[in-house]
């Protein structure tokens, strides 16, 4: 579902849009009445509110439930994330790792119990980039603090285009249970940045620096078993690939 703002956005797109509030259960059943079965449910939406607990709950779980109660959809698809793994040593993570912990992390794992239930799929996306979402390359570049988290811990990136390719894929193959979808090269953050300063290829970019390395470095080797490969390996090769991947526009 949409805002009406989106809708407004995607009047031109060859599809029918729809604008509701999918936490309000009787909101959204007078929208949807008479509307068939979807073949796919697509869940992908975000919080406007920060990482409140109450704000998640509503956003990732209320939403869903609603949605898959009243469609009945043949398939489902719930967008989520790998900040559901708690882990902070800057060791590997896979589907089978510990997750949640947190407040937030356990709303995230308890929605997509509910996809999974209903015979779908979860995706746990890394970091979106991609035209307009460039900020750690225009800080990078810049030689600005960077954002999203410390400098020593690794970071999970995907390029908005194989996020997108990565939802379709699960759609489409009707593939169950949960993938994370990140791209080839987990790498600390400060590595990385000086490997876009310099505009080092992936194979001469730094591969440690002395002290620890927090975080986690999320494999994407069970989505890919499906069939699924990023256009995109790394946010380095993605750079000199994507004429739109305008740091300004970050």
């Amino acid at each position: 579902m949409s805002s009406p703002e989106s809708v407004h956005r995607l009047a031109s797109k060859p599809y029918r849009t729809l604008a509701a509030n999918a936490a309000d259960r009787a909101e959204l059943s007078t929208i949807l009445e008479g509307e068939p079965s979807p073949d796919v449910l697509l869940h992908c939406l975000s919080g406007k509110n920060g990482r409140n607990p109450e704000a998640y709950r509503l956003t990732y779980i209320e939403t869903l439930r609603h949605l898959l109660d009243i469609l009945s959809p043949k398939f489902c698809v719930f967008t989520g994330s790998t900040s559901v793994y708690p882990c902070n040593d800057g060791s590997e993570v896979d589907e089978t790792s510990p997750t949640g912990g947190t407040p937030t992390g356990d709303i995230l794992v308890e929605a997509e119990s509910l996809a999974l239930k209903a015979g779908g799929a979860a995706l746990r996306l890394g970091g979106i980039y991609g035209p307009g979402r460039a900020r750690f390359i225009a800080s990078a570049r810049s030689g600005e603090p960077l954002p999203f988290g410390s400098p020593d811990a690794s970071i999970n990136l995907i390029h908005r285009d194989d996020a997108a390719r990565a939802l379709v894929h699960a759609a489409q193959s009707r593939i169950t249970g949960v993938y994370n979808a990140v791209d080839d090269h987990p790498t600390r953050r400060d590595d990385l940045a000086l490997a876009i300063r310099e505009n080092l290829p992936q194979a001469t970019a730094p591969a440690s620096h002395d002290g620890p390395t927090t975080g986690k470095r999320v494999s994407n080797a069970k989505l890919k078993a499906t069939g699924w490969t990023p256009l995109y390996s790394s946010i380095l090769e993605a750079i000199r690939q994507d004429p739109q991947l305008d740091p300004a526009e970050g």
